[in-house]
């Protein structure tokens, strides 16, 4: 097994594609960070242009995903979920942070909670899985080992690294584009909270990696996977999810609180920030886990049944 393992980070340390991805998740990293430092900039000018003075708190709370996990299921906007649903990937600054500093770590917070991330992990994880099927060594490895679902069971650890690489790479982007736009206003917020949603915010995206793999390997297809993926990442899962929980509501009345959301990682990646309690990490952690070992059973069920090619 450890062999497979490191036979699979040789192939993904080499690959086109790891550095293809290295780059283009620094890159957007970038955009990202100068995108928000000119919004921040226009939503000041508006104000100024009207009249008001910059650094007065909004009159309004916030919006905050940090409500539970664990804490009562309490949904993400139940009353728009009501009329519709967010189509698309978002990240914005906040009203309070006009004329006033602004945290490092409240930035790539905005940017990983919008699932820019989760759309990456979707286009660059099918293109490292199915690339053996496509140069065909992987058949005469299945012969030589006794148990083929290693083969599975040996792509995920590869794929948690490919995501490590993918993360750290558009964190570290984030960080430094982040102080160069915002010069004079940023405030370096490095805290114990930041770091523990940032590695609880790694683990997620691991897990959606291995469940993107686990698309990959049952489908063969890179283009299904990476285009599944990216739907789901964009928003069509939680449509799918606002009418089956309609759905569950008229059969089961008494179940009003249940939202399906809540098992969903993308909701998991919106809802996880610094100011989420131990209990909503622990929730978030489990579902992320048990993701992770669903995905990993079925693929390693998946190559056991069929024929390697």
């Amino acid at each position: 097994m450890m062999r497979l393992i490191k036979m699979e980070l040789y192939r993904l340390i080499h690959t086109v594609s790891t550095r293809v991805m290295i780059v283009v998740a620094a890159g957007v990293a970038v955009l990202m960070s100068f995108v928000l430092s000119v919004d921040l900039e226009t939503m000041e000018e508006e104000l100024r242009a009207s009249g008001q003075e910059t650094g007065i708190e909004s009159q309004e709370p916030a919006e905050s995903f940090a409500s539970g996990f664990s804490d009562g299921w309490a949904s993400v906007g139940e009353e728009s979920a009501e009329e519709g649903f967010t189509w698309g990937i978002t990240a914005s600054v906040d009203e309070s942070q006009i004329g006033s500093d602004i945290g490092m770590g409240d930035i790539l917070m905005s940017e990983l909670g919008g699932c820019l991330l989760v759309v990456f992990v979707a286009i660059f994880v099918p293109l490292f899985v199915n690339a053996e099927q496509k140069r065909g060594y992987i058949k005469n490895i299945a012969g030589q080992i006794p148990r083929r679902e290693m083969l599975a069971l040996s792509k995920l650890p590869a794929v948690a690294v490919q995501v490590f690489f993918l993360f750290t790479a558009y964190s570290i982007a984030s960080l430094v584009s982040s102080a160069i736009f915002f010069r004079g206003r940023l405030a370096l917020d490095f805290t114990g909270a930041l770091f523990r949603t940032l590695c609880m915010q790694y683990v997620l995206h691991a897990a959606w990696g291995c469940l993107i793999a686990l698309l990959t390997i049952v489908t063969r297809s890179t283009a299904f996977a990476m285009t599944t993926g990216i739907l789901l990442a964009s928003g069509l899962v939680e449509m799918l999810m606002i009418y089956l929980n309609r759905v569950i509501h008229v059969l089961l009345p008494s179940s009003e609180q249940f939202n399906l959301m809540h098992y969903t990682l993308n909701y998991a990646v919106e809802a996880m920030t610094a100011q989420s309690t131990m209990r909503q990490i622990g929730g978030f952690l489990t579902l992320a886990l048990i993701y992770i070992a669903a995905s990993a059973v079925i693929a390693g069920i998946v190559y056991r049944k069929r024929d390697v090619r």
